[in-house]
């Protein structure tokens, strides 16, 4: 029987295109992602990223006020799930 969807790329292969970051409306966007990296090492950087955001978020929390603080506790479990998927990923490549 003949396969409706082809199988995925495999990760070992699968690189980056380059993708704009940091939009603004008053010029042209200032950073972006180059192409070709590897999959593991975007993957290692956006744990890195990820880590960065959760000990900022941490630091929110303890300083905000009652009202804002929900929000920034969200914001901590929601960034926590991210680096737990990206620390899975990279522990599956590394078998």
């Amino acid at each position: 029987m003949k396969k409706h969807v082809p199988d995925p790329p495999s990760l070992a292969t699968c690189t980056t295109v380059e993708t704009s970051m940091g939009h603004c409306p008053d010029h042209p966007d200032l950073f972006a992602v180059r192409p070709g990296v590897k999959a593991e090492d975007a993957l290692v950087h956006m744990a890195l990223l990820l880590k960065c955001a959760r000990l900022t978020c941490t630091q929110t929390i303890d300083a905000a006020s009652d009202q804002a603080r929900g929000f920034a506790q969200c914001t901590e479990q929601t960034l926590e799930l991210a680096l737990g998927l990206a620390t899975a990923l990279l522990g599956g490549l590394e078998r």
